[in-house]
C-alpha cells in the first residue's frame, strides 16, 4: 500500500522537524489559550499585508509545534496494518500467534538495540544523562519501570518503544475481541477501557503523566483499536475503503475534526478524549493527501521510502535534533526555517540508511540458483 507508506513518510518527517524546530525556538504552544493572540498578534493588523504575515505565523508556527500528534497517527497505521493482516491471514487458515509474536520482536528489537549503539558510537548527538543502570531498563524496553527514571532516559524518543511493544502483546486479545464481537462494539469497548485507565490516572488516583502518555498502554489503546477497525474494513473491501479515505471523504473528516480536537484541550478533563481525537484527525488528514502527494513526480517515491524506514529514523534522529538545532538559536525564521527542513531531511536519510544496513545484516543470504544442464 503505497499510500501508506507515504503517508508515514510525511509524519516521520514532520516528527523530526518537530523536535528540531522546538529545540530552536520555544513559542507559545498552539494548544494554549491565548496562542492566537501571542503567536498571531492581530492587533498589529493594520493592513492586508500584516494580516497575512500574522496568520502566516499562526499555521506555520502551530503546525510546526503539533508535530507530536505524529505519534497518534503512527498507532493508527500500526492497529491499521497489524489488524488487515491477520484478518487476511485469518481467512486463508488462521493466525500462528507464537510466529506472530516471534516475528514482531524480532522486528522490532534489532533495530532498537542497534540505535542504543549509534546512541553510543556516535558522534554529533547531544548526550544529556550519564550512562548507569537505567541502560540496562532501556535495552529491555520496559522504560514503565521507574518510569521518573527511565521512561525518556538518554533519548527521550525511545518511550514510544515502550508503548508499542504494550499493544502488540495485547493485540492477539484484541484481535479475538474485534472478530467476536464487531467493529464498532470492539471499538466502543476500547475506548471505554482506554478513556477510563485515563481518567483514574489523571484524576481519581493520579499518577505520573508518563503513564497517560504511554507508560501504560491502555491509555493509548484507543487509537490502535481505531486503527484495526480500519484495518477490518480494509481487508473486507478495500476499494471501497480506500474510495474513502483517499479521495476525499476521509481528508474532509479529518480536516473538520482537527479544531474541534483542539478545542477538547481546553475543555475541563478534556485530555481523557483529546489523543484519540487528534491521532484519528491526523491519520485522516495525512492520510487522505497521501493520494495527492503520490501523482506527484519524485515526491511520492521519496516519503514512501521514508515511511518504509520510519521505524529506524524515529530511533535514531532525536539527539542529533538537538544538537544540530541548538546551533540555530538565535537565528532569525528565514534562517533557521530551511536550515531545519534541510536538517529533517538528512536525518530521515541517515536514519533510513542505518535501518536498511541492519536489514541487510539480518536477512539469511540467499543462495544462489543451480544451473540448468
Amino acid at each position: 500500500m503505497a499510500w501508506l507508506d507515504v503517508t508515514k513518510g510525511w509524519a516521520i518527517l514532520w516528527v523530526v522537524y518537530f523536535h528540531s524546530f522546538t529545540c530552536w525556538i520555544k513559542p507559545p504552544s498552539p494548544i494554549g489559550n491565548n496562542f492566537f493572540s501571542e503567536v498571531g498578534r492581530p492587533d498589529t493588523w493594520t493592513g492586508p499585508l500584516a494580516f497575512l504575515e500574522g496568520i502566516g505565523r499562526v499555521v506555520g508556527i502551530g503546525i510546526s509545534q503539533l508535530g507530536f500528534h505524529a505519534v497518534g497517527l503512527f498507532l493508527v497505521a500500526s492497529g491499521f496494518v497489524l489488524a488487515q493482516s491477520a484478518a487476511r491471514a485469518t481467512e486463508k487458515g488462521g493466525v500462528s500467534w507464537g510466529s506472530w509474536i516471534t516475528s514482531r520482536l524480532i522486528r522490532l528489537y534489532p533495530m532498537y538495540w542497534f540505535a542504543h549503539l549509534i546512541y553510543l558510537l556516535s558522534p554529533f548527538q547531544a548526550k544529556m544523562e550519564p550512562l548507569d543502570w537505567r541502560l540496562w531498563v532501556s535495552l529491555s524496553g520496559f522504560r514503565f519501570l521507574w518510569i521518573d527514571w527511565n521512561f525518556f532516559y538518554l533519548n527521550a524518543a525511545w518511550w514510544y518503544f515502550c508503548l508499542i511493544i504494550q499493544l502488540f502483546a495485547l493485540f492477539p486479545l484484541l484481535f479475538w475481541a474485534l472478530r467476536k464481537w464487531g467493529p464498532t462494539p470492539f471499538f466502543l469497548a476500547s475506548v471505554l477501557l482506554g478513556f477510563g485507565a485515563r481518567y483514574v490516572m489523571l484524576y481519581v488516583h493520579p499518577v505520573s503523566g508518563q503513564f497517560v502518555l504511554g507508560g501504560c498502554g491502555l491509555s493509548r489503546m484507543p487509537e490502535f483499536a481505531f486503527g484495526m477497525v480500519l484495518g477490518a474494513l480494509h481487508a473486507r473491501n478495500a476499494d471501497k475503503f480506500e474510495s474513502w479515505l483517499l479521495r476525499g471523504p476521509g481528508f474532509w473528516t479529518g480536516f473538520l475534526l482537527y479544531p474541534v480536537a483542539l478545542a477538547v484541550y481546553q475543555l475541563p478533563k478534556g485530555y481523557v478524549a483529546v489523543d484519540l481525537l487528534t491521532g484519528v484527525a491526523c491519520f485522516l488528514v495525512v492520510a487522505g493527501a497521501a493520494g495527492f502527494w503520490s501523482r506527484i513526480p519524485g515526491l511520492g517515491k521519496w516519503l514512501a521510502v521514508a515511511g518504509t524506514f520510519s521505524y529506524g529514523i524515529y530511533l535514531i534522529h532525536q539527539p542529533y535534533a538537538i544538537h544540530f538545532a541548538s546551533f540555530l538559536k538565535g537565528q532569525p525564521a528565514w534562517q533557521a526555517v530551511p536550515q531545519l527542513l534541510l536538517l529533517a531531511v538528512a536525518l530521515a536519510i541517515w536514519g533510513g540508511l542505518l535501518e536498511k544496513m541492519l536489514n541487510r545484516w539480518m536477512s539469511p543470504p540467499v543462495a544462489p540458483q543451480p544451473g540448468r544442464p
